[in-house]
C-alpha cells in the first residue's frame, strides 16, 4: 500500500499547486475522496464493470459468467436501467458497504469458485435513449476498479464508446479489456478480421492517454460458459484483489494530476517556464533603468557630497566656518542640498514607475500566447493596470526608507585640520590690530622686499601670510571632504543600484514566479505519482483522467 500512499500525498501536494494556478481542482479533489474512501471498503475486493451500447449482450455476458440468470437478457434494449451486481454468497456480506457505496441495490449471488473477491456490476447502456441510464453509468465509472468494454461486429466502432467513454476513462484504470462479444455470428476468418482491426483502432487511438492499448478478448455469450471461456480466464489472473483496486486508485491519481498538469501546460519532466528567461532578463534591465532613472542617482551623488563637506565643516573649520554652518542650517539650505536620504524619499517628485511597470507588462504580455488556455486566466491578472506600478512603488518605498537614517562619513583629520584654522582665525585677529596700528600710530616695523611690490611692512606681510594659510587649510578639508563623499556617494549609488535591482527582480514578475513555482510543484507531484505518459490536451483526455464528480 505503500505507493497508493505515495500517490495520495503526491495527489494532495498538486491540488494545493493547482489551488495556487486557480485550476479547478474540484475532479482532483473527488479522485482524491474517492481513493481515500475505497481504500477503507472491502479492499480484499474488487468491481468488474461491464459497459457497453445497447444490443451488445452484456446481461447475457453476466449470465454465462454465472451460469444462471443473473441479469434480465432482451432482445429490446435497455432492459437494465440500474447497475446489477453479482457478487459471490461467500462474500456478499464483506462488499455489502462497497455496494453502498457504489449505490448498487440490486444484488444477486452466486457460489462459482475462484470469483469470491470479484464484485461484477452490469451497466446501463451508454448509448440508451434514456440520458439517466449514461448518467448512472457516468456516475458509477469513477468508483470501479476494473472495466470490461463490451462491444460486438456491429458496434466495435462506435463513436460513442470511443470517444465519450473508451478515450475519457481509459487513463484513470489499470487493468481493463475489450471484449468482442457475439462472434458466434461470424466465421473465423471474420472474428479475426474484426478483432485485428478493433485492437489496431485501440492502439491508434489510446496510447497518448494509456500508453498500451487493453486487450482484446473474444466471446459468445449466448453459447454460455463455453463462449466466455477466454473471459473467465482473463478473470481468473486479477487474483490479487488489493493490488487490482491498489493500481486501480494509483491510475486514476495519475490521471488527475495528469490532467492538472495539462491545464498547466507542464508534464512530469519538467516545467519550462512561461516567460522566456532572456526576456525576462532584458525586461527587469530595462524596468531597473526606469526605477533609477526616477530615483536620480546623480543627484543622490551631489546631496551626499554635499552632506559630507556640511559635516567637514562642523568638525574642521573655525569660528567662521562653525557661524557658516549654523547660517545654512537655519535658512534650511542644508537640508535642501546636503540630504541624500530625504531625497531619495523624496523619488514622487521627479516622475512615476509607469515606463519601469509598462517594460514588464509587455514581456508578461507578449508571452501570453504560449501559456496554457487553463493558465490564462491566472496569468493576465499579473499584467493589470496599476497592479504591477503599485508593487514596484510599494517595493521602492521599502528600499528608500532603509536610507530614512543615513549618515555621512568622518576624519580623523577634520578636528586636526579645525585646531589649525581655529589658531588661524585667532593669529588673524592678531594680524589685523597690529595693521591697525601700524596704520595709525605708525611704529617702527621691519619690512621685507617682495617682488614688484617693493617693501611691505611686517604686519601685512603676516595678514597675508595667514590668509593663504587659512584659504589652503580650507581647502585641503573641502578636497578632503570631498574626496571622502565621492566614495561614500559611490559605494552609496551601487548599493542602492543593486538593491533596486533586487527590488525590481523580486516585485516585477513575482506572481509570475508564484505561478512557475506552483507548475513546478505540479510537475513534480505528477512525477512523484509515478506518471508514465504524457497527458493529452484534448477535451476527452481531460474528461479522462478528472471525471467529474456525478454520484
Amino acid at each position: 500500500m505503500t505507493e497508493i500512499v505515495a500517490a495520495l500525498d503526491a495527489l494532495t501536494a498538486g491540488i494545493a499547486a493547482a489551488r495556487v494556478l486557480e485550476l479547478d481542482v474540484a475532479p482532483a479533489e473527488f479522485v482524491h475522496k474517492e481513493a481515500t474512501e475505497r481504500l477503507g471498503i472491502a479492499p480484499d475486493s474488487y468491481v468488474l464493470a461491464l459497459v457497453g451500447g445497447t444490443g451488445v449482450g452484456k446481461s447475457t455476458l453476466l449470465n454465462s459468467l454465472a451460469g444462471e440468470n443473473v441479469s434480465q437478457a432482451s432482445a429490446r434494449r435497455p432492459t437494465t436501467g440500474r447497475p446489477v451486481a453479482w457478487v459471490s454468497a461467500q462474500s456478499a456480506e464483506d462488499v455489502r458497504p462497497l455496494l453502498e457505496h457504489l449505490d448498487v441495490e440490486s444484488v444477486q449471488t452466486h457460489q462459482r469458485p475462484g470469483l469470491e473477491r470479484v464484485v461484477v456490476l452490469d451497466l446501463p447502456d451508454v448509448d440508451s435513449l434514456d440520458e439517466s441510464h449514461r448518467t448512472t453509468v457516468e456516475a458509477i465509472l469513477p468508483k470501479v476498479d476494473v472495466v470490461a468494454w463490451v462491444t460486438d461486429p456491429e458496434k466495435y466502432a462506435d463513436a460513442i464508446l470511443h470517444d465519450d467513454f473508451l478515450r475519457a476513462w481509459m487513463g484513470r484504470l489499470d487493468r481493463q479489456i475489450v471484449i468482442l462479444n457475439k462472434t458466434d455470428r461470424l466465421g473465423p476468418v471474420a472474428v479475426r478480421s474484426v478483432a485485428a482491426d478493433l485492437a489496431t483502432v485501440l492502439k491508434r487511438e489510446l496510447p497518448a492517454i494509456q500508453g498500451k492499448a487493453p486487450p482484446v478478448v473474444r466471446t459468445a455469450a449466448i453459447q454460455g460458459e463455453a463462449g466466455v471461456s477466454e473471459l473467465r480466464h482473463w478473470l481468473a489472473e486479477a487474483v490479487d484483489a488489493k493490488k487490482v483496486v491498489a493500481d486501480r486508485l494509483v491510475a486514476g491519481i495519475r490521471a488527475a494530476l495528469a490532467a492538472l498538469s495539462a491545464l498547466a501546460g507542464v508534464t512530469a519532466a519538467s516545467a519550462p517556464p512561461l516567460v522566456n528567461d532572456t526576456e525576462r532578463a532584458i525586461a527587469i534591465d530595462r524596468a531597473v533603468f526606469e526605477v533609477l532613472r526616477v530615483v536620480d542617482l546623480p543627484g543622490a551623488q551631489r546631496q551626499a557630497v554635499a552632506a559630507t563637506r556640511a559635516r567637514a565643516r562642523w568638525r574642521g573649520t573655525g569660528p567662521i566656518g562653525l557661524i557658516t554652518s549654523v547660517a545654512y542650517r537655519l535658512a534650511g539650505r542644508e537640508r535642501k542640498s546636503a540630504d541624500p536620504g530625504g531625497y531619495l524619499r523624496a523619488w514622487r517628485t521627479r516622475g512615476s514607475l509607469t515606463r519601469a511597470a509598462d517594460a514588464v507588462r509587455k514581456t508578461i504580455s507578449d508571452a501570453m500566447p504560449g501559456v496554457a488556455p487553463g493558465l490564462r486566466p491566472r496569468f493576465a491578472a499579473a499584467t493589470e493596470a496599476g497592479t504591477l506600478e503599485r508593487r514596484l512603488e510599494t517595493a521602492l518605498d521599502r528600499v528608500v526608507a532603509r536610507q530614512q537614517d543615513l549618515e555621512a562619513p568622518t576624519s580623523r583629520v577634520w578636528p586636526l585640520l579645525g585646531s589649525l584654522q581655529t589658531l588661524n582665525t585667532l593669529f588673524l585677529i592678531f594680524a589685523t590690530a597690529w595693521v591697525v596700528v601700524w596704520i595709525l600710530v605708525r611704529p617702527a616695523v621691519a619690512s621685507y622686499d617682495v617682488p614688484v611690490l617693493g617693501p611691505i611692512p611686517a604686519p601685512m606681510v603676516l595678514l597675508a601670510l595667514l590668509l593663504a594659510l587659512g584659504y589652503v587649510l580650507a581647502r585641503i578639508l573641502s578636497l578632503h571632504a570631498g574626496w571622502l563623499g565621492r566614495r561614500w556617494a559611490k559605494r552609496l549609488t551601487d548599493e542602492l543600484t543593486d538593491t533596486v535591482r533586487q527590488a525590481v527582480t523580486d516585485e516585477a514578475f513575482s506572481p509570475i514566479d508564484r505561478i512557475e513555482e506552483a507548475r513546478t510543484s505540479l510537475a513534480a507531484a505528477w512525477r512523484e505519482a509515478g506518471s508514465t505518459s504524457t497527458p493529452s490536451t484534448t477535451p476527452a483526455s481531460r474528461t479522462a483522467a478528472s471525471p467529474t464528480p456525478a454520484a
